[in-house]
């Protein structure tokens, strides 16, 4: 595994590697609900889908971003997602792009200026296979807790109705539990993680 330091003073270190998925967090500024209408999470797709086409036309020798997302979650005012970076990406760089694209379709959907995320991304490293179960039980409880759905298996704010379907868009990625899981088994696998497991 290669695990390297990123030091900037006054920030904490952050651990930079490529073997396991990350969890990242965002919020929007003073935690304001700018991710509370639909197209918010449609911008989430175009800017997913922006980046892997960029990622697709690039030559293999020449990637500046090598990522797989593989479950995303759009809150009211943060967003969740489990992705993964390849040994030629740096999470910070790619996390930067995501947020900056974002943060302009949205500010010009709105009509507003200024900042529109609360600081830097927050990310833990997913390194044990009952770690990246759990975050993934997390990140789809979120809208049952926050009662913003009671309906998650037709929620169009997650990449949870693309596993219930079996049909996922060309920006997701199965993470690596997933991967091991037939896809016509997705809904059960799904089902004991999210709904009896989560915590």
């Amino acid at each position: 595994m290669s695990i390297a330091l990123i030091s900037c003073m006054p920030r904490a270190h952050r651990i930079r590697q490529y073997e396991f998925p990350y969890s990242v967090t965002t919020r929007c500024n003073n935690r304001k609900f700018y991710l509370q209408k639909a197209y918010a999470y449609q911008i989430f797709e175009e800017v997913f889908r922006k980046l892997k086409s960029l990622q697709d036309r690039q030559e293999s020798s020449n990637l500046r971003y090598q990522f797989e997302v593989h479950h995303l979650e759009v809150m009211s005012n943060h967003y969740h997602l489990v992705l993964s970076v390849s040994s030629r990406t740096s999470i910070d760089r790619l996390m930067q792009q995501i947020n900056s694209m974002v943060a302009r379709a949205l500010n010009k959907a709105l009509g507003r200026t200024g900042h529109f995320w609360e600081g830097r991304y927050k990310s833990k490293i997913l390194n044990t296979l009952d770690y990246l179960k759990r975050t993934i039980a997390y990140v789809y409880q979120n809208p049952l807790k926050a009662q913003m759905t009671k309906d998650l298996f037709h929620s169009v704010r997650s990449t949870f109705q693309f596993y219930w379907k079996e049909e996922l868009p060309s920006w997701v990625t199965p993470d690596p539990f997933l991967k091991t899981v037939p896809p016509g088994d997705w809904k059960i696998a799904l089902s004991e993680l999210v709904l009896k497991w989560a915590v």
